[in-house]
């Protein structure tokens, strides 16, 4: 009886042993790809930071051209009457 419980014991402890070393290398995968995503998530704010960025540049220069080709209006109707 008494063989029974100790490789009952012996048993029960590898087995706790065997799911604790699969817990603490899951824990060690999920933290890496946690690092993976945190990491990518940072490359799409700085794109998104850059692509607006971008845009404003795009708006700035609209505006400019919109600004010059009424300029030019301007002078062209200004010399029309001439």
């Amino acid at each position: 009886m008494k063989s029974v419980m100790t490789k009952t014991g012996l048993a029960t402890m590898g087995l706790a042993l065997v799911l604790m070393t699969g817990c603490a290398g899951n824990t060690a995968r999920i933290d890496a790809v946690e690092a993976k995503a945190n990491a990518a998530q940072q490359t799409a704010d700085a794109a998104l930071a850059a692509a607006q960025r971008a845009q404003q540049t795009a708006d700035q220069a609209l505006r400019a051209a919109n600004d010059a080709n009424a300029a030019v209006t301007r002078l062209s109707e200004t010399v029309g009457r001439k």
